[in-house]
């Protein structure tokens, strides 16, 4: 920030950061399309992008800050300037929403008549009240995937593995050579087959081959299978070198931060919708979006239920007197800002204070909505 507070974007060239780092220089938590749009827009109005892409790749993944002219020579590890158009040939973090009719990477055109205050009916980006997820999970969502791996060479001695295996919780050890090229995997089991079948006790002797490798780039759920059966997957770059392990336990561990914002924020939006149904009608709903077609409160966007609840004559109608409209608009903004976020994976996951956000708002509204089944 300069001195008067305002973003110097031009001061944030050579800059080699995290994109979640890039993002928070725009007071910007969560990487959406909107905010990639937003980011991309503004580095491009000084001459800047970014290698590799902003929209691309692991949200703690490093990137550069490059002028525009030094980015036309070449790209960083084959990942396209951040802000040049997207390449439809190209696979990306977002999923395709071509048959939808609007490029992934782009704030959302409603082509709607704006409402009296100029803003339009639909805030960009933003995704229908109970869409499903518009980003395909991939195996780079792990930390443990792109991190780098712990490792030994063929001719370091067994003990040293088993060592480092006891020391850190392994059950497997990848073996890659002075190139750094992988020779198999020591695990517990093959040691034990090593010892079994009478051979010399050596790190190439417990070697084993019965393992899969998948790119950094490849989607989660194919994957799974294979890590339930062997365990573990190694993970390789685009280059082949290995820049990871993910294991069962990964799986297990990241099962709730992955999962656990889905169901909550599905809560939220069911007893949101139940709450504001049974007291708001069309002409509500109209004054809110000028759509003729959407006469039910279920039919609204997510943002939609802020300017709704946002207006004091409104808000006298749910009959909450425990509740301050204020303080409860203002929660329900940031429950959406989090809930735009989560609807596309690569943002990252919910930090402790977003998830606690959201436990805090579906408690108020158990609070009002009768129906204990949720």
């Amino acid at each position: 920030m300069s001195a008067s507070g305002e973003l110097d974007v031009a001061g944030l060239a050579g800059a080699t950061l995290s994109r979640r780092q890039l993002l928070a220089h725009w007071n910007i938590q969560f990487r959406n399309h909107a905010a990639v749009s937003r980011v991309s827009l503004d580095l491009s109005n000084a001459g800047l992008t970014t290698v590799p892409d902003l929209a691309v790749g692991p949200i703690d993944g490093e990137i550069r800050v490059v002028r525009l002219a030094d980015s036309d020579a070449g790209s960083v590890q084959g990942h396209p300037p951040g802000g040049a158009a997207p390449d439809t040939h190209q696979a990306v973090d977002v999923e395709d929403l071509s048959h939808i009719g609007r490029d992934p990477l782009q704030p959302v055109d409603t082509g709607d008549t704006p409402d009296s205050d100029g803003s339009p009916d639909e805030e960009p980006g933003e995704d229908p009240v109970g869409l499903l997820p518009q980003t395909a999970l991939r195996i780079s969502v792990f930390a443990s995937a792109v991190g780098g791996a712990v490792s030994v060479m063929p001719d370091d001695t067994l003990p040293k593995a088993m060592s480092i295996m006891a020391e850190r919780g392994f059950s497997q050890l990848p073996v890659l050579d002075g190139l750094g090229t992988l020779q198999g995997v020591v695990t517990w089991a093959s040691i034990a087959h090593m010892h079994a079948t009478g051979r010399e006790a050596t790190v190439r002797n417990a070697l084993t081959s019965e393992y899969h490798a998948v790119e950094s780039t490849a989607y989660l759920l194919p994957v799974v299978p294979m890590i339930q059966a062997y365990g573990f997957v190694l993970v390789r770059s685009a280059a082949g070198s290995v820049t990871g392990i993910v294991t069962t336990a990964d799986l297990a561990d990241q099962f709730v931060a992955i999962a656990r914002p889905f169901f909550v924020l599905g809560e939220i939006e069911r007893r949101l919708r139940r709450c504001l149904g049974r007291v708001y009608g069309e002409d509500d709903v109209r004054q809110v979006h000028r759509d003729r077609r959407r006469r039910q409160v279920d039919q609204l966007m997510f943002g939609e239920y802020v300017r709704l609840l946002d207006d004091e004559e409104r808000w006298k109608k749910l009959n909450w007197p425990g509740v301050d409209r204020g303080h409860f608009v203002g929660l329900l903004r940031r429950v959406k800002d989090v809930r735009n976020g989560v609807m596309h994976f690569n943002s990252g996951y919910p930090d402790d204070e977003a998830t606690a956000l959201l436990d805090r708002f579906v408690g108020i509204l158990r609070g009002y909505d009768p129906d204990s089944t949720a």
